[in-house]
């Protein structure tokens, strides 16, 4: 088995659940190189009978939190590779395949692919975040220089989700999380970082790819009631305050410095989510939690790799598909298709050169796959002048700027 790939599942919308399986299942992946683990964390609901079709392994343990799930994951996976997947989210029909290609050939420790905001209304990927925006190839200490460098600015960098891993360094990190005490029951986001930060310690090459998308899910019914609200922030606010200090008592001195920034980078956030929500009961926890005597608002700067956002048109779906199932034939195929379309091409270049698959371009052929369409409204509010317009005008979690950003 090369690859696991690992997604942690509570309460989420069974539609959601069958739309992530379904888009691991159709993809370029060989089906005898990959299993699905599916890690049930105390689900209310029984999923068995839903997920059967794709044939994962499915284990129901007891309620203990996103990170525990995955470790256990980890614990049980079988393959020398491993991914992590969110059960509401999705990915794109070439995706895993290349990266795990890529780890094998290149014996590369960590793989890190593109990833984009899903929406109602629409995907749209962030241009100006650095692993889509450059080429990376780093190596031993490169590595976590790298991420602590970056001061917590660029998602792509920390996050779980748009990697593929070697299972022996996530091992490595795990014991070395494990000697900590930072491990709490409810982590949030931090959990994904403080994993990430002893996997780029542990890790001899990183590089990254642009093959597809891991489609992150925009949910328009998150709850905004206060009460939950300050629950769920203050519970941010410990975890991640625990996130920053951990990863500086196992940093050098020089990666400290962007920890630091890092930690001050998060304290504004926060003080910005608490005072739009009228949360100042907050303040003083977050200055004790960071370290800081003054709290500051977010700066444009912080939201850097989310300014501009690429949009994946309309029909993105329906192209994705075609691909899928054009993958599946055998012999010679004849496709019309863009050439200017980079991904379209992209994705039929990798079934020829490493899927040993013979595409060829033909304006009259009877598959033609159609060109992808954005709305102007969409490239209105997707454009870098109204990002940055909003985060000047309209304060962060204020109701102007979720129906602004339910537009994209």
């Amino acid at each position: 088995m090369k690859l696991s790939i690992i997604i942690c599942l509570y309460n989420t919308k069974r539609e959601y659940v069958k739309k992530c399986l379904s888009s691991i299942t159709k993809s370029t992946l060989s089906k005898e190189d990959y299993e699905i683990l599916v890690i049930d964390d105390g689900s209310t609901e029984d999923y068995s009978q839903l997920i059967e079709y794709y044939k994962p392994t499915y284990v129901k343990t007891e309620n203990r939190g996103h990170l525990a799930s995955r470790l256990y994951g980890l614990m049980i996976a079988k393959g020398d590779y491993v991914a992590f997947c969110d059960s509401d989210d999705t990915v794109s029909v070439n995706y895993h395949a290349p990266m795990l290609k890529k780890a094998i050939k290149e014996n590369c420790d960590i793989v890190i692919n593109d990833w984009a905001f899903h929406s109602k209304n629409g995907k749209a990927y962030p241009k100006e975040d650095i692993t889509i925006k450059n080429d990376i190839t780093l190596e031993n200490e490169d590595i976590l220089n790298y991420l602590t460098n970056a001061q917590g600015k660029y998602h792509s960098l920390f996050v779980l989700w748009n990697k593929v891993y070697k299972k022996s360094v996530l091992l490595s990190a795990k014991k070395d999380l494990e000697k900590t005490d930072a491990i709490m029951e409810r982590m949030g986001y931090s959990e994904d970082a403080l994993l990430n930060f002893f996997a780029y310690k542990n890790a001899k090459k990183l590089s990254n790819i642009h093959t597809g998308y891991y489609f992150y899910r925009i949910h328009d019914e998150q709850s905004t009631l206060v009460a939950d609200c300050e629950k769920r922030l203050e519970s941010q606010i410990k975890s991640m305050a625990k996130t920053i200090n951990t990863m500086k008592q196992n940093a050098t001195k020089d990666q400290k410095t962007g920890i630091d920034e890092w930690g001050k980078l998060m304290s504004r956030v926060q003080y910005t989510t608490a005072k739009s929500l009228g949360l100042t009961q907050l303040e003083d926890a977050i200055k004790e939690a960071y370290g800081v005597d003054c709290l500051e608002t977010s700066r444009p700067c912080d939201e850097v790799g989310y300014i501009a956002n690429g949009l994946l048109g309309d029909s993105f779906d329906v192209v994705d598909g075609m691909l899928y199932d054009i993958s599946k034939r055998s012999g010679e195929v004849s496709v019309n298709y863009d050439k200017k379309d980079t991904y379209v091409a992209s994705v039929i270049d990798y079934m020829n050169t490493q899927m040993g698959k013979n595409i060829k371009l033909d304006k009259k052929a009877d598959i033609s796959i159609p060109k992808r369409k954005v709305s102007l409204t969409q490239k209105l509010f997707h454009s870098k002048l109204a990002y940055s317009v909003g985060l000047r005008l309209f304060k962060k979690g204020s109701k102007i700027r979720r129906k602004l950003k339910a537009k994209l």
